[in-house]
Order: C-alpha cells, then sequence, then structure tokens
C-alpha cells in the first residue's frame, strides 16, 4: 500500500483545511484580514470542477496577502486523496482514495512478513489509525507489558479523539501475531480471543475493556460505534501467505558487513531491521534466495543479492562479512 503523506497544520503555504472554528481555541492563531474570491476557476485534467465541501455545499477560495488559498480537502479530493484531520496533534493526513486505509511501506512489509493485515474502512480515517509496532520495538513492548510473551508481531488500533480537550489517543486494541506453538490461553485475559490462525501463526485479539471516554459525549458515541463494527467484523483480519526465507538463507544475510568502497558497516538483524553506522535505517523482508526487499531512507525496493561466503553482493555493492 502506497506511504501516508502528512502535512502538519500552518506549514501549508496555498491551501487551507476549512475545519470547524473550535478546533482553532488554543491561542496559537494570529487572526489576518482576508477576501472571498468566487471568480477563481478550478481545472483538473482539463475540465472545470467546483470545490465543494462535505455537505456538498460550493466552497470560496480566500486570497491573503496577494495569494489564493484553496480548500485542501476540497481540492484532494479532485485529485484522488481522502484528508483526515487530527486535532490532537494539529496534522492533515493525506491518504490515496481507497475503500480502506493505508499503511506505510514499512509497515505493510512488517504485515507481509508474518501474511495479516486489519482492513479499517476509509471512512473511519482521522478517528481510526492502525499503527504496526516497528520489529526493534516488539522486545520492549513484551517487557513493559503492553505486548503478551512470545508475541512476534503487533498492530495497535488507535482511537484519536475528535474533542481538542481529550487530546491523547486511546488504544482500542492491539492484534498479536504469536507463534501457534506457543499459543496459550491461560497467558490471555477473558476478553482476548483467537482471530485466526494461518500456517505457524496465531492471531489473537486483546481488547480494552472499558470505553475511556464519559457517557454523553461524542467522542463516546463514536468510540463505541466503531467498536461495535469491528466486532462484528472480527476486526476486519485478512490473512495471507506469509513472506519468509528458510533459515539457512537468513544465516547467510543475517549479520554484519563492511561495505568494500566506503567502508560503511551495515548490519541485518533477525527481526528484519537494517541498520547503518550503528543507527537503525530501515526493515528488510527476504523475498526468495535471491532476492530481499529494503524499506529504508523514504525508498522502497526489491534488489538482488548473492552470498558466496563471506562475501555479499546487495544492489550493485560489495559487502565483506564482519566475524
Amino acid at each position: 500500500m502506497m506511504k501516508k503523506t502528512v502535512i502538519a497544520a500552518g506549514l501549508t503555504a496555498t491551501m487551507t483545511l476549512g475545519i470547524a472554528a473550535g478546533v482553532y481555541a488554543s491561542g496559537q492563531l494570529t487572526q489576518v484580514k482576508a477576501f472571498l474570491n468566487p471568480s477563481v476557476n478550478i481545472n483538473v485534467g482539463g475540465s472545470q470542477v467546483e470545490l465543494k465541501d462535505d455537505n456538498g455545499s460550493a466552497v470560496t477560495p480566500l486570497v491573503y496577502n496577494n495569494r489564493t488559498y484553496l480548500p485542501v480537502r476540497s481540492v484532494a479530493g479532485q485529485l484522488g486523496y481522502d484528508v483526515y484531520w487530527e486535532g490532537s496533534s494539529q496534522t492533515a493526513y493525506f491518504t490515496p482514495k481507497s475503500e480502506y486505509l493505508e499503511y506505510r511501506a514499512d509497515e505493510q512489509l512488517i504485515l507481509d512478513k508474518y501474511g495479516y493485515s486489519l482492513q479499517i474502512p476509509a471512512s473511519f480515517g482521522g478517528k481510526l489509525r492502525p499503527t504496526v509496532w516497528p520489529a526493534e520495538s516488539v522486545a520492549d513492548g513484551i517487557m513493559s507489558g503492553a505486548l503478551t510473551v512470545g508475541t512476534l508481531s503487533a498492530i495497535d488500533l488507535l482511537y484519536l479523539p475528535q474533542d481538542v480537550a481529550s487530546p491523547e489517543a486511546r488504544i482500542v486494541a492491539t492484534v498479536e501475531v504469536i507463534d501457534q506453538a506457543n499459543w496459550n490461553t491461560e497467558n490471555h485475559d477473558v476478553k482476548d480471543s483467537l482471530l485466526g490462525t494461518k500456517g505457524e501463526y496465531a492471531y489473537v485479539l486483546r481488547v480494552k475493556k472499558d470505553n475511556p471516554f464519559g457517557a454523553g459525549t461524542p467522542d463516546n458515541a463514536s468510540y463505541k460505534a466503531i467498536v461495535e463494527h469491528m466486532t462484528a467484523r472480527g476486526y476486519d483480519l485478512v490473512l495471507s501467505p506469509a513472506v519468509s526465507a528458510s533459515a539457512d538463507i537468513a544465516s547467510k544475510l543475517v549479520g554484519s558487513w563492511t561495505e568494500s568502497s566506503k567502508g560503511t558497516v551495515m548490519e541485518l538483524t533477525t527481526d528484519g531491521v537494517l541498520y547503518r553506522a550503528g543507527q537503525a535505517a530501515g526493515n528488510y523482508l527476504i523475498v526468495d534466495s535471491s532476492h530481499i526487499r529494503i524499506v529504508a531512507d523514504m525508498s522502497n525496493s526489491t534488489v538482488e543479492f548473492v552470498v558466496n561466503g563471506d562475501t555479499l553482493e546487495l544492489a550493485g555493492q560489495t559487502f565483506t562479512r564482519i566475524k
């Protein structure tokens, strides 16, 4: 899936979101004098379009300081994007229009490795965010008690409060991937349940017991509706064949390597993390005996590799194993 595009509020030079005024009662804004300009025409792909809000009413561009500001949500919709506003972080999320919410490339890499995903309806955008635990954080999550012992991968479903007075995102539920041989119901709360199994993995749902928002509040009703929808649909768990390499192939790649021409040290860990010069730089997934998919440096690419003893040829570079 395509990566989310994030634009922090206040950094958009030529567009405005047009969100309810209540969101802005933060004292962080400066009042300015602007003008509505209904004469501005918008042409997309050779056709003139009319900008409208969520209710279907026409919206008018603004002129301020000799610049024209267009409503982001309306323009993005014409370009094939949905826009979701997160009041707690003052962030606009741009995602390609889809029936379901999108995962980042590094998250998708982990989902492919363990053969699962949650299909979250796009209509929940701005209210519910699926967040895949980074591979390098799972061990810490187990130690802190946030994840069950034996968890290999996990997704948190975060509810994003619409009330700016409650800015903290709340975990609705967590789906954990556990080796079936280690799955034991005695280690889980009575409300935890087995969503499904495939191959060597069990996919376990851990839900929060209580609605964290006060009765009668909009967030209480919204939170309840989302939980009821997701529960009725088995949290829309989708299972697919896990992408994994044999232990023999993995053992040839895992370890520390020195790039021959520049001397840069690269490390490939057993949990799929790529390090450069001691710093986590991305994630990787061994696709087959000669290809590896790497998500690093804002790129997502599948490249060939050849291991010959202590020499690794990877993406046109030569590495020597550090013993």
